[in-house]
């Protein structure tokens, strides 16, 4: 580069120069380089650098800006020179007992904040009474970069874990900044150290994987700069992940996630690690360069709730996962079923991939009252509102015409079967959280149907982002699905008919929807009304 004498350097000369002189010496990204090195000297917004683009400049300016191009000209990282690295929405603090963190992480955490979504941790936010436990672990936490974006965006409490004194050092500045005492718990510890609560709803590690062999061979601007201790991870690259997995069992409670990030080909050997040590439903996610450097992986089960004992902030979670695409867990009257919001076409994608349900195969919705099931289908005939209105809740599913817009596969174009189940803990949950479902029996298809959660196939139930159950010992149901009930040829004056009889005998059924329509005739709307909801609510 010009000596730093020259009398005529302007903004735009030196920058050209510079970014030359970068080229020379190695950097895959001199231009870039030598604009963040300028706008640190002068203490400028980039943008500044073109609009000063024919500034001139002072010889202590120059001097300043030539003691930085000389650190990138001997390959040290950008990050290290000017003290910082941006990360999401966030300016970490980074140093050399520090690894810089990369954009690929930035996946790692958006892939952590859709399982928060989907799965959400039933432990409040801070109130008055102080945090919860952690439900979620960072381990390897180095600069904080995934640890205080979960904490940030995703409003929960991070148990961070470091054998790094001097990244700890670092976070603990961070957190301090962010005033996040309270949100995140920096541990000393190597992996998980000694915890083992069983209680972690997601755990996400950025580990060291780059093989000892590869390590030697890496650009110099990472090997002899960045710490090894958080590259190198031995001969094949796996070292910390066969540490990692029994731990993150031991740690997770019945349906927790473990997200790990993993080298550009290690996806499949990682995913055998983690298998290897009981954690099921493994799977790899690509990045947006189309490399799988995410692998996922649950404690087999899932969390099991009574919906009459969630808070009101646990209700509002519930209903963000379901309208997220959560499936979930639920008694019945009849039998023990798997259900997603009935508007939610990922739910609705993820409820058959669960039971293994062919596409031609639709499933019915479950509504809170047979009044949301008219509010909600306005297209509902008379007397298909007569019938719901008077034989709902109970053991039935009832076949209506509707063209009320809705995913594929929840019920057909221009039809729908609905049910009020009569069960406590499934009516309080849909009336709580204001969501219909779409449900079906928690079977694989063609098996018998479950009556009890107990009785249902424990790899569906890891699909579940929650189960609930009536934890009250109230009486189980038969196990006998609902009895299917068409209406639509009310709609023509013809008779209904049975589809599938279930829990109430085809005889019975026809004479209820019978006797439903004859108490109809000549009732009153009031009276109508009355009879749905006697409590006058």
């Amino acid at each position: 580069m010009a000596s730093a004498s020259t009398p005529s350097w302007t903004v735009s000369s030196l920058l050209r120069v510079s970014a030359e002189y970068l080229a020379d010496k190695g950097s895959s990204s001199p231009r870039l380089d030598a604009e963040l090195l300028l706008a640190e000297a002068l203490q400028l917004e980039r943008i500044q650098l073109i609009i000063q683009a024919e500034r001139p400049l002072s010889e202590e300016e120059v001097t300043r800006y030539r003691e930085l191009i000389a650190r990138r000209a001997r390959r040290e990282p950008i990050a290290y020179i000017l003290g910082r690295a941006a990360f999401r929405y966030l300016e970490l603090e980074v140093g050399p007992g520090v690894l810089i963190p990369r954009p690929e992480t930035e996946e790692l955490v958006e892939a952590a904040l859709e399982e928060l979504r989907v799965r959400p941790p039933l432990s409040p936010v801070p109130s008055g009474g102080g945090w919860a436990a952690p439900v979620v672990a960072d381990l390897g936490t180095g600069s904080g970069a995934i640890t205080f974006s979960l904490a940030t965006e995703g409003g929960v409490r991070v148990l961070a874990t470091d054998s790094s004194g001097e990244a700890l050092g670092v976070a603990r500045r961070k957190r301090a900044r962010l005033g996040l005492a309270g949100a995140v718990e920096l541990v000393s510890a190597d992996l998980l150290g000694e915890f083992a609560s069983g209680t972690l709803r997601l755990l996400v590690s950025n580990p060291p994987y780059i093989p000892t062999h590869e390590y030697e061979a890496l650009e110099p601007d990472v090997r002899d700069y960045e710490p090894r201790v958080a590259l190198d991870a031995g001969a094949d690259g796996l070292e910390v992940y066969r540490r990692l997995a029994p731990q993150a069992l031991s740690a997770l409670g019945p349906g927790g996630v473990l997200l790990v990030e993993v080298g550009h080909d290690q996806a499949e050997r990682v995913a055998e690690v983690l298998r290897g040590a009981g954690l099921s439903e493994v799977a790899s996610q690509r990045d947006l360069s189309g490399r799988e450097r995410i692998v996922r992986a649950l404690r087999p089960g899932t969390a099991v709730r009574d919906s009459r004992e969630l808070t009101p902030w646990e209700v509002a979670a519930v209903a963000g996962a379901l309208r997220q695409g959560a499936v979930v867990g639920v008694p019945t009257d009849t039998v023990y079923g798997l259900a997603a919001a009935w508007d939610s076409s990922p739910g609705v994608e993820r409820l058959f991939a669960a039971k293994g349900r062919p596409p031609e195969s639709p499933v019915a919705a479950l509504f809170a009252s047979a009044a949301q099931i008219e509010a909600l289908l306005p297209d509902l005939s008379g007397p298909a509102r007569l019938v719901l209105r008077l034989l709902l809740p109970g053991p039935y599913t009832f076949v209506v015409a509707t063209c009320t817009l809705r995913p594929e596969r929840v019920g057909t174009p221009d039809s729908l079967g609905v049910r009020v189940p009569d069960h406590p803990v499934l009516m309080e949950l849909l009336r709580r959280t204001g969501v219909p479902l779409a449900a079906t029996s928690a079977n694989r298809s063609g098996l018998p149907a479950p009556a009890t959660l107990g009785e249902t196939e424990p790899q569906l139930l890891t699909r579940c982002s929650l189960a609930f159950e009536d934890l009250r010992d109230a009486p189980r149901p038969a196990g006998v699905p609902s009895t299917v009930v068409d209406l639509r040829p009310l709609d023509d004056g013809g008779t209904a008919r049975v589809l599938r009889e279930g829990a109430v005998l085809e005889e019975q059924a026809l004479e209820a929807v019978a006797g439903a329509l004859r108490a109809g005739q000549g009732a009153s709307e009031a009276d109508l009304s009355q009879a749905e909801d006697p409590s006058g609510d």
